[in-house]
């Protein structure tokens, strides 16, 4: 029986959680074959949290210029990009993945960085909390709200809906719910027990820390299995008497 057993396990300085593993022993030509379906599973079909809209005040569009910040819209947009989001597990177990909300509401002149966002609680928390987003110069009142959604790929801002956007201020960005920024893997020959050639396969992820490598190598084969069982032969598909 194969067994997945953890090499390595840590979290780096910027956020990021790296861990490497083994499965093993596996016949020979699987590990090729496990190798590939779990790096494009990894890769492509986890979820997770990402910003898809925000309002800052009263500007309309992204090209608004805003006096007495730093930065400009465009700047901002990017740096909301980065904000790092992980589901609490009293969220996770709810599957919950209904639109959240997040709001500062402060004055300057001030260095405005993710942590001072505030989020309903139990629901998701920030990772990178120290995320900056833009510099206030003056004494400007500002509101930022932010929507956040749970969602899998990358997506754009023109595959939203956009319902009363200008009535409500809120504009569309980019969403990159891909948790997992890389993966690698190698196969090594081996003898089992009884002397026979079997193969190990090494596998390690690096994650953007919304989800710990471990985690996600167990939902990648969730995903694999449920793949798998859903794929029904019927009569109706193929006619069993001519096989």
């Amino acid at each position: 029986m194969s067994k997945i057993s953890i090499i390595n396990n840590y979290i780096n300085k910027d956020f990021t959680h790296y861990g490497s593993f083994i499965i093993d022993p596996l016949n020979l030509g699987q590990g090729i074959t496990l190798g590939n379906i779990l790096r494009r599973t990894l890769l492509n079909d986890l979820t997770s949290y990402s910003i898809t809209s925000f309002k800052l005040n009263n500007i309309k569009h992204e090209y608004t210029i805003i006096p007495n910040i730093r930065e400009d819209i465009l700047e901002i947009i990017f740096n909301l990009k980065q904000i790092i989001f992980k589901e609490s597990f009293l969220n996770f177990k709810k599957n919950n993945n209904k639109l959240i909300k997040g709001y500062l509401k402060t004055n300057g002149p001030k260095i405005i960085t993710a942590n001072l966002f505030n989020l309903p609680k139990n629901n998701i928390k920030i990772i990178n909390y120290n995320q900056y987003l833009f510099t206030l110069l003056n004494k400007l009142n500002i509101y930022l709200e932010i929507n956040i959604e749970k969602g899998n790929g990358y997506k754009f801002n023109s595959e939203y809906n956009i319902i009363n956007k200008e009535k409500n201020n809120f504009i569309n960005i980019d969403s990159n719910f891909l948790p997992i920024k890389n993966v690698n893997f190698k196969i090594k020959l081996i003898y089992d027990s009884y002397g026979k050639l079997k193969e190990s396969l090494f596998i390690e992820i690096l994650s953007n820390g919304s989800i710990t490598p471990l985690r996600s190598l167990q939902e990648s084969f969730k995903i694999v299995i449920n793949l798998f069982s859903n794929l029904i032969i019927t009569n109706n598909l193929i006619n069993l008497n001519n096989i």
